[in-house]
């Protein structure tokens, strides 16, 4: 019996298939083209903590504002960024005592970086001259989980402006004592600041002290070491309470 031509290619070609090894499929492609190694993971060695980049924290970060009615920060193109493409609106009441916090996943030991570290971030203004506290926030742990802030004048480290501009603070300018609101007695209470513990970054006004206040911030990281410090005279600050 005559076999079909075509039967005949069919069980050469199931022959060679089977008898060419894994490695000959695998590499069957690399005449062809060579294959581009992949880049390295780019891990940013100098940054102890990333509070804002390019979005609300995520993997249990949250942000928060007060009072209640104040409007909620959000993610916008519409200023433009200094780092990638969205940066984060904020607008406070300011006829009142009126803030907005971005907090992390759980808490950071910025400790090993109090002597050489900095809060760095990008800030633009709506009018410019707005004025302003910068805060940060340890997790409560010592403070019947109210947390703890330390603050600094907006004005203490120059002008917000039109303009994207870039703010290097020293942590160590912020200082070790720390306050929070106690709503049962009505009052500020003092404490020691837990740097074992940063939590977050705040943006606030007191009240009158701005006609109107929006302001973008972008790329807000806690650097473990900084350039030597030439900010203003008089260093280092009072705290702000």
């Amino acid at each position: 019996m005559r076999i079909p031509s075509f039967a005949i290619a069919a069980v050469l070609t199931s022959v060679s298939i089977a008898s060419a090894s894994f490695s000959d499929y695998r590499d069957r492609d690399v005449l062809r083209f060579t294959p581009k190694e992949p880049k390295p993971f780019q891990q940013n060695k100098d940054v102890a903590s990333i509070v804002m980049r390019e979005g609300i924290p995520r993997g249990g970060g949250y942000t928060y504002q007060y009072p209640r009615e104040n409007p909620e920060p959000f993610m916008t193109d519409a200023a433009g960024a200094m780092e990638g493409d969205l940066a984060m609106q904020v607008e406070l009441i300011a006829s009142d005592y009126s803030g907005v916090a971005i907090c992390i996943a759980g808490s950071v030991d910025l400790t090993p970086y109090f002597e050489d570290g900095a809060l760095e971030f990008w800030i633009k203004g709506a009018e410019g001259g707005e004025n302003a506290l910068f805060v940060l926030l340890d997790d409560g742990v010592k403070s019947n989980g109210e947390s703890l802030q330390v603050k600094l004048r907006s004005k203490s480290f120059g002008d917000i402006t039109k303009e994207w501009k870039h703010f290097s603070i020293p942590l160590k300018t912020f200082g070790e004592t720390g306050v929070y609101w106690d709503a049962k007695n009505t009052r500020e209470v003092m404490l020691p600041f837990s740097w074992a513990n940063f939590k977050g970054f705040r943006i606030e006004v007191r009240k009158d002290e701005n006609t109107a206040f929006k302001v973008w911030l972008d790329d807000i990281v806690i650097k473990k070491t900084m350039p030597e410090y030439m900010g203003p005279a008089n260093y280092p600050f009072r705290n702000e309470f």
